[in-house]
């Protein structure tokens, strides 16, 4: 598919035909010229043989881009995890950042820009420890924004279960 220049917490594609088929398949944001492309994507498409990412004069390793996820991003590898369970369910996956959330999960067969993300997903270890309250601000944030809270819990084994969290109007 194409080659991608590591810089920093992300990846920088110039080449227009790379560009083109990344952003076809929901990849990456426009960034003047560039398209760039998150780690946790960069990670995605590195492992399924699809791209290529240079880290100055080498090609990186599966391995390498995990490490530098993990300096820059608490729980990369398991959000990684809960990212390429829901791609390969055929889910088109955005960073849910702005939104408070790891991501923001489309329909099947949605484009980007086209409608509105439904849920928000909130990655976590299984051994983590949450507050009512800390719950409820997080499902009220994703009403606030017309959207369900979904929590992704990563056990030891890398196993991913999925929770929908809603309140109940009685």
């Amino acid at each position: 598919m194409g080659v991608g220049i590591l810089s920093g917490s992300k990846v920088i594609v110039g080449d227009s035909e790379t560009k083109s088929l990344l952003k076809e398949r929901g990849f990456g944001e426009p960034e003047g010229k560039h398209l760039v492309v998150s780690l946790i994507e960069a990670v995605y498409l590195l492992e399924g043989g699809k791209f290529d990412v240079m880290d100055g004069s080498k090609k990186a390793a599966f391995e390498d881009l995990l490490k530098a996820g993990s300096k820059h991003e608490k729980e990369f590898y398991n959000k990684y995890l809960v990212y390429k369970d829901l791609r390969e369910r055929g889910l088109l996956v955005r960073t849910g950042l702005k939104f408070g959330a790891d991501f923001r999960i489309y329909q099947r067969g949605q484009d980007v820009g086209k409608g509105h993300s439904h849920y928000l997903v909130h990655v976590i270890p299984e051994e983590y420890n949450c507050s009512f309250p800390e719950l409820a601000r997080a499902i009220r944030l994703a009403e606030n924004v017309n959207k369900q809270m979904i929590y992704a819990i990563v056990d030891e084994e890398g196993d991913v279960s999925y929770y929908l969290v809603d309140r109940m109007k009685l």
